[in-house]
């Protein structure tokens, strides 16, 4: 697998993790731990993941908002 392939599968691994266990990203993950230039890279996309995903939860919804 190449880089650009695995940032294109680890960008939409999730932030709590639950992507693991695929086969996909499994080998993905596996592959930035071993290089150099993929690991920072991943690294940095998690805690924007992260970041997003907190920030996203704090906006509070409408009670009326199905109507």
């Amino acid at each position: 697998m190449k880089n650009d392939e695995a940032k294109f599968i680890l960008s939409a691994y999730r932030p709590d993790g639950d992507d693991a266990g695929d086969a996909r990203f499994a080998e993905a993950l596996a592959q930035a731990e071993q290089d150099p230039e993929l690991a920072p890279w991943l690294q940095e996309e998690r805690r924007f993941d992260s970041v997003f995903c907190d920030a996203l939860g704090a906006v509070p919804v409408p009670p009326d908002l199905r109507t």
